[in-house]
């Protein structure tokens, strides 16, 4: 079964159709100093840095961020005289909730549909209030049969945790639950059960370990949120496990997760969609895609500034995107956020061809199902299992970071043949950054046993991976891995074996087809980094040894 990134079904409202019930409203106030913390962000992530791993505190991040206390007590003292008391002031962002009637009179929202579209902000709060979000259009995740047998060379057998220590060489050590790691869904996405996730730990001969904290909903189960939560654990074994499920999109998570006290270590999101496509999903009222994708990052910049380190899956249908499935030539190359954020691990995805190699197996779901056993990796691409992994250059920012700088002008300069300039921003963040086996992933659904496809297996077994090294690093610094990109890209560089590199691929295709023109809707992977499959796959066990030594 293939999972697939994301996609338009229908046009619904996320929120319950019953009137009477409260729904949540997130009001984004301007911030002040974002500058001041970016710089922050750069040194304290810097491996070479005196001041790596001094992650920022809740209340130091808010004090540099946050508006003045009366534009703050002026929002509120509007929402008061509606009567309006669960009120939480975050200083940049108020949150309350409310009767959907309420909301509409708040509002002046005057149509009479479920979805609260169409709001207006009173003229005395505009130079503070920057948006509202209260309510998207519905991005379904769903699941398709995977497609067996696409390409006579791919291995379909199961990757599992045999496979998945041999491919990344990954220790036997025990987490213990020292480190957490959570599972991210958006929309009100239902979830999966602790049975499954059993299963799962039990094929693998694992430590069951399945008291999983939960925020939100987990009322049933889902395809996609199963496979999240049971490839994290597969990746990192016995860590502490979270399930993460925000009502509403990208920027109202970000607001629950930094103002709550307690946070995991890593989460992992396996969502996304176009980044100038965002006001599709979101009600732009006096702003755009563009601004809605920097108030975004801004909140990603927040969070990895108290240490915790973002994963996102880069997507499923190439460089073209979701949005331009059909190759057409106005908007050929369509970077997916927040995948290309600058401030996530952005994780491609790999495939393994079949070989006659024999491993000798010793848990029950390689023992009865045979397991893939392949370490050549290549990068998913349509030809071969039927959709092809994203990948590209962001459209918003006019300098590429400096910690991937070095690698991504390094490709850049190579001779590759690249798309047409006007199709792609050279100038912007290249992603992704690394790359998982994405095909063929064992999931449990409802007692039975599947194999799942996407980036949205390969994330979760990122953020499973990193469990390892955050580890070390909290063992020996006492401080959490954070914001890991510049850790990552600096280890690049100086260990020649601490990652696979992936020298075969391109994602100039997308789940339907490949486009004709090849090189102009897309990229081609070449030795050392790519925005095809990133720096490579994880050596795990070399890049800890290389951090003891260095």
């Amino acid at each position: 079964m293939r999972t697939l990134f994301l996609i338009f079904i229908n046009f619904i409202s996320v929120f319950s159709k019953n009137s009477n019930s409260d729904i949540p409203v997130f009001i984004a106030l301007h911030q002040r100093n974002i500058d001041v913390l970016e710089s922050t962000l750069l040194d304290i992530s810097n491996p070479l840095s005196a001041n790596y791993g001094k992650w920022m505190t809740y209340q130091e991040i808010s004090n540099t961020i946050n508006p003045p206390i009366t534009d703050q007590q002026n929002v509120i003292g509007w929402l008061e005289s509606y009567n309006i008391s669960n009120i939480n002031n975050y200083g940049d962002s108020i949150k309350f909730t409310a009767k959907r009637e309420t909301v509409k009179e708040l509002f002046k929202i005057k149509n009479n549909e479920l979805r609260l579209f169409g709001y207006i902000i009173p003229e005395h709060l505009r130079y503070i209030i920057e948006f509202v979000e209260m309510d998207s259009i519905k991005i379904n995740k769903i699941s398709k049969i995977n497609r067996k047998n696409v390409h006579e060379t791919t291995d379909d057998r199961y990757f599992g945790k045999e496979s998945l220590v041999y491919l990344y060489n990954v220790p036997s050590d025990k987490l213990n639950n020292a480190v957490s790691a959570a599972s991210i869904e958006y929309q009100g996405l239902a979830g999966f059960y602790v049975s499954d996730l059993t299963l799962l730990q039990e094929a693998n001969n694992q430590s069951i370990n399945n008291k999983t904290v939960i925020i939100g909903d987990n009322d049933y189960y889902d395809t996609e949120s199963e496979l999240d939560i049971q490839l994290m654990s597969q990746a990192g074994n016995d860590a502490k496990l979270w399930f993460w499920d925000s009502p509403n999109w990208l920027y109202s998570f970000a607001i629950d997760f930094f103002n709550s006290e307690d946070i995991p270590d890593i989460i992992s999101m396996s969502w996304g969609w176009a980044e100038d496509d965002q006001c599709n999903i979101i009600d732009c009222i006096n702003i755009t895609s563009q601004q809605y994708v920097k108030r975004v990052n801004n909140e990603y910049l927040k969070i990895t500034l108290r240490g915790t380190t973002i994963v996102v899956a880069s997507g499923d249908a190439g460089a073209p995107g979701r949005t331009n499935e059909e190759c057409s030539s106005n908007r050929p190359i369509n970077p997916v956020f927040p995948g290309s954020s600058p401030y996530v691990l952005s994780v491609g995805a790999t495939y393994v061809p079949l070989d006659n190699t024999t491993l000798n197996f010793t848990t029950p779901i390689c023992r009865n199902n045979a397991c893939i056993t392949s370490k050549n990796e290549k990068s998913i691409q349509y030809n071969s299992v039927g959709w092809t992994a994203g990948g590209g250059f962001d459209i918003y920012h006019n300098s590429t970071p400096v910690w991937q700088k070095e690698a991504v002008d390094a490709y850049l300069n190579s001779g590759t043949k690249l798309p047409n300039e006007k199709n792609f921003n050279r100038n912007g963040r290249a992603y992704p950054d690394v790359s998982a086996v994405g095909h063929s992933c064992p999931v449990y659904i409802d007692g039975t046993l599947i194999t799942a496809d996407g980036t949205s297996c390969s994330s979760p077994v990122v953020a499973g991976l990193l469990t390892y090294i955050n580890k070390l690093v909290w063992d020996t610094k006492k401080t959490k891995l954070g914001f890991v990109n510049p850790l990552l890209y600096h280890i690049h560089s100086k260990c020649d074996d601490c990652f696979q590199d992936i020298t075969e691929g391109y994602n100039w295709c997308t789940e339907d087809g490949c486009c004709e023109n090849t090189t102009d809707y897309g990229f081609k992977a070449i030795k050392g980094y790519d925005p095809v499959s990133g720096l490579g796959t994880l050596n795990v066990g070399r890049i800890l040894d290389f951090l003891k030594s260095n």
